[in-house]
């Protein structure tokens, strides 16, 4: 007489019980893995996008330097210290 390696249906729905408690078990893992990362992945994007406003503030500051510094009022004293150009006094025509 051979002997019959079957599973009783009870042990079968024992078993596959078992294995549906640990797919939830191991899903629940991974999304919280998966959740870790995405908080972590989100405060590197909050670091760099603060790291960026502060060069676009600088950026800005040093725009409004170079106009302030590019306006006529400094020009011609650095034009006339520096370089040694004058204003000048009197205009001659040359076409008639």
């Amino acid at each position: 007489m051979k002997r019959q390696s079957r599973l009783s249906p009870l042990a079968a729905w024992c078993l596959i019980g078992v294995l549906a408690y640990v797919g939830a078990a191991v899903a629940g893992v991974q999304t919280a893995r998966q959740a870790d990362e995405v908080r972590t992945l989100f405060q590197r994007l909050s670091d760099n996008r603060k790291v960026q406003d502060d060069h676009l503030r600088e950026y800005r500051l040093l725009l409004l330097e170079r106009a302030t510094f590019a306006g006529t009022q400094n020009v011609e004293p650095v034009a006339a210290e520096r370089l040694g150009m004058r204003f000048p006094t009197e205009v001659v025509v040359v076409w008639p």
